[in-house]
């Protein structure tokens, strides 16, 4: 008897349909009621509780959302032989969600602090998303930084995964910032393609992405790009740790902006001479990864650029290496990171108006040093320390030191 109230509570519910119950506090009251009438025993309750709630789970679109986000401190000193020194304190505040509308097709969005085009004011820019505490306390901007549609079909071969991205959202290309900033979001249309083939995986990846719609008609700038690149993890077993647990990576980009230069796009970083005509940009990379010391990740990356366009001034390279991940708060073996690298970019080597803002000042034209080391603080949290020692490659040679010391909470 009590087996078939049961079910016919259940039926009840999904007949009625339970997005009009609301969720799961509403379907509790109902179901006390129940067994407060001694319709139902508190045990049978329970037993419809566990029965719907698949059903609750599917139909509740707050199940299928996900909500991310992080908040960065930052303290900047900067040191220039222009005498344009500064000692700033800054703040970046991203928040995200991804929403889950089907098994393969999701949806996403990301807010985002703004950015400081001319270095010091306030406002939007595509490499940054800090503002600067100033201004006598005044509200800071708050841009749409992500909005995505992404879908992952199905395809015939089960070791063949693919997606294909459309909107506003993240790089979608293997780089460093010798060629793309960090912050740097792409608008418009990608897709990539990779094929797991055992310790090997080739990959593929393309994209086209309007960058001004203003007025040019036909000429409209616009990013054409190409990848395409394997990585191998070999699996060897040979009892030595760093050999066994190796992981090569090895890329090859093309990147071809049409109508870029001629049409004199707003641009809030400096470096292209007037000798750049046109960017078609190849941008090879490789990057050898393992463990070592007891299983302490340690990856070494070189990254390339030369712009086939340029008359001179076309090349530019950057190679680095990385110590350890900083995730388990003040841990010997997990608490730290500890990076290095060299850059070296020529001034028509890439399209100033994308690589890194932090570098130099941002732009191109630019070569130095860069060290930084970070530290897990508390679960989430992390302190770093990030110092540059850039200078000119032609021209006057104007030299900058840059120290940044950051606090970043995720969440």
């Amino acid at each position: 008897m009590g087996t078939w109230r049961r079910w016919l509570v259940v039926g009840a519910l999904v007949a009625i349909g339970l997005p009009e119950v609301a969720g799961a506090s509403e379907m509790d009251v109902l179901l006390n009621k129940l067994v407060e009438k001694g319709i139902l025993t508190a045990v049978e309750a329970q037993e419809v509780r566990h029965d719907v709630a698949p059903e609750l789970a599917a139909q509740d679109p707050t199940q299928r959302i996900t909500l991310s986000g992080d908040l960065r401190l930052r303290n900047e000193y900067r040191d220039r032989t222009d005498a344009s020194n500064a000692n700033r304190q800054r703040i970046r505040f991203r928040l995200g969600m991804k929403a889950a509308v089907t098994e393969r097709l999701e949806v996403g969005a990301r807010m985002a602090t703004g950015g400081a085009p001319g270095d010091l004011t306030e406002g939007s820019d595509p490499v940054s998303t800090n503002q600067t505490l100033s201004d006598t306390f005044a509200k800071k901007s708050f841009n749409l930084d992500q909005a995505y549609v992404k879908y992952s079909p199905s395809l015939p071969a089960e070791a063949l995964h693919s997606t294909v991205w459309g909107g506003i959202f993240e790089s979608p290309f293997v780089s460093t910032p010798l060629v793309w900033d960090p912050d740097l979001t792409f608008g418009g249309a990608a897709v990539q393609l990779a094929y797991a083939l055992g310790p090997v995986e080739p990959f593929l990846n393309g994209g086209v992405f309007p960058i001004d719609a203003d007025g040019f008609g036909t000429d409209n700038p616009s990013l054409w790009a190409v990848q395409g690149g394997v990585t191998v993890a070999p699996e060897l077993s040979t009892g030595v740790e760093m050999l066994d647990g190796m992981r090569l990576k090895v890329a090859l980009a093309y990147y071809d902006y049409r109508n870029a230069v001629k049409n004199a796009l707003i641009n809030t970083q400096t470096g292209n001479t007037a000798a750049a005509e046109d960017f078609n940009e190849l941008n090879p990379y490789l990057e050898l990864a393992s463990t070592a010391f007891g299983g302490t990740p340690i990856a070494l990356w070189t990254d390339w650029v030369h712009n086939t366009a340029a008359p001179a001034q076309a090349g530019g390279h950057q190679f680095g290496v990385k110590l350890g991940k900083a995730s388990v708060p003040w841990d010997l073996k997990e608490g730290w990171e500890l990076g290095y690298f060299y850059e070296r970019l020529g001034a028509d080597a890439a399209f100033d108006a994308f690589v890194d803002s932090d570098f130099g000042g941002g732009g191109t034209n630019r070569q130095g040093h860069v060290w930084y080391l970070t530290l897990a603080a508390l679960k989430n949290s992390t302190v770093g320390l990030k110092y540059f020692n850039v200078e000119e490659v032609k021209g006057a040679k104007g030299h900058e030191d840059r120290l940044q010391t950051d606090w970043v909470t995720k969440f």
